[in-house]
């Protein structure tokens, strides 16, 4: 029987103090014994109506697009660093509690890219990001494999913004992985985003049982 590794995991704010100058920081010490990353906020001010493409433009229909989004961000997101693939019924039971309670749930803010009857990608935003209620947010922005590098996740991100700024908006922001696999920081960039000091902050691991590790961790394509 394979064991999947247990991890001691804990996130940071990278705004936290450290100790004096001459001491080791307990930032220091954990790093030590166990593993860290890092994950940082870009934001976008004033966003406008930036050029997008028209064909790829479409915002979810509820009781109908489900299954297809959660599948699509499956296929999205398996090259992301710690992805972990559970069941899909068990994923997209999390994925239905999530959209039938949560209040920031809107699914005009959920644009899909369609290629004829399949998805090639997703922005899925919500209205407002918990610490800054006027701060639009890109919760989620993947492309499938087959669609990557034609300039579709930058397509998303500018109709993301034109929505925003329709409904008023002047900043948009969204969370990435430091060390992304995907070059989503070379896209962040040529959207016009920058990044966010005051959204940074480290997640700190540590191995606790050895085993088999399940999660993602390499680019394989």
């Amino acid at each position: 029987m394979k064991w999947r590794s247990i991890l001691l995991t804990a996130v940071v704010a990278s705004s936290c103090a450290g100790a004096a100058s001459g001491q080791t920081t307990w930032r220091e010490e954990i790093r030590l014994g166990g593993y860290v990353r890092g994950y940082a906020g870009w934001n976008l001010d004033d966003p406008q109506e930036l050029p997008g493409n028209d064909r790829w433009r479409s915002s979810m229909l509820r009781g109908q697009d489900e299954r297809a989004v959660v599948q699509a961000f499956r296929d999205s997101f398996q090259d992301h660093w710690g992805y972990f693939e559970r069941p899909f019924e068990d994923e997209y039971a999390r994925w239905q509690h999530m959209m039938e309670n949560d209040q920031d749930f809107v699914p005009s803010l959920w644009f899909l890219a369609l290629d004829g009857d399949q998805i090639a990608g997703v922005s899925l935003c919500k209205p407002k990001v918990d610490d800054d209620p006027e701060m639009g947010w890109v919760q989620t922005l993947g492309v499938r494999r087959p669609w990557r590098k034609r300039g579709l996740g930058l397509a998303l991100l500018n109709h993301s913004f034109g929505e925003f700024y329709r409904r008023g908006y002047r900043r948009v922001g969204l969370g990435v992985d430091a060390q992304n696999l995907t070059g989503a920081l070379r896209l962040y960039e040529k959207a016009g985003m920058r990044a966010d000091p005051a959204r940074r902050f480290s997640v700190y691991e540590k191995e606790l049982r050895l085993g088999v590790d399940l999660a993602v961790e390499t680019l394989n394509v």
